[in-house]
């Protein structure tokens, strides 16, 4: 298994992504995934990614908006899921049985960046890390792919003022004393879980371990 979960602010993680880069095989293909986002911006969001990621050799570049039509054959070396909205994007992968197809795609060897609302659907439950106003669509299953070793991924924490902050701290500390810890990653900060190991990426990382 293969995770690269990033806290956000996709125009501010050089780093992460010269590891992304270094990681996979450039001369098969990436799959970008913008569900999480508004329609309209898909094909801006395309753009950024084409010219984001050339600059470190990634080249062979497909995009999927259609999840039901998702096929994720053995020519993609990596499935790249970008943030938005946590819920419309947990509704997508699910309601399409993308879910199902990407666990596949993991366990067979394939590598997975996730930023932001791409990485917070990896958590076991995403309510501990997301504001309840952010679910527009009344999508009411908020299990997640529980991919992070016991953990929920909690994105942009700390960025913003206090009272988000402490907001953010309290929430979580909730959720950990009744279910599962929390990872609480920075913009530019990741987690990254290769099979039973997580490496922290970037400072200030808390993590937020069940009592």
């Amino acid at each position: 298994m293969k995770l690269l979960l990033s806290g956000g602010n996709a125009e501010g993680v050089v780093t992460l992504d010269e590891f992304f880069a270094s990681q996979i095989d450039l001369s098969r293909t990436v799959l970008y995934v913008p569900v999480a986002d508004k329609e309209t911006n898909y094909g801006q969001r395309f753009e950024w990614f084409k010219r984001t990621y050339n600059k470190y050799g990634i080249f062979n570049i497909e995009m999927c908006i259609d999840l039901n039509k998702a096929v994720i054959s053995d020519i993609y070396t990596a499935i790249y899921i970008g943030g938005g909205n946590t819920f419309k994007l947990l509704k997508e992968i699910k309601e399409s049985g993308f879910d199902k197809k990407l666990i596949d795609f993991i366990n067979r060897g394939g590598f997975v960046y996730g930023l932001s609302a791409g990485s917070i659907i990896f958590s076991e439950d995403i309510t501990s890390t997301t504001y309840d106003s952010e679910n527009t669509i009344g999508f009411e299953d908020s299990t997640g792919l529980n991919l992070v070793k016991g953990f929920n991924i909690c994105c942009h924490y700390g960025n913003g003022d206090y009272d988000n902050t402490n907001y953010k701290r309290n929430r979580i500390q909730e959720y950990s004393a009744q279910s599962y810890g929390t990872i609480a990653l920075p913009d530019g900060c990741a987690a990254y879980i290769q099979d039973d190991t997580i490496t922290f990426m970037g400072s200030g990382v808390v993590l937020f371990k069940k009592p």
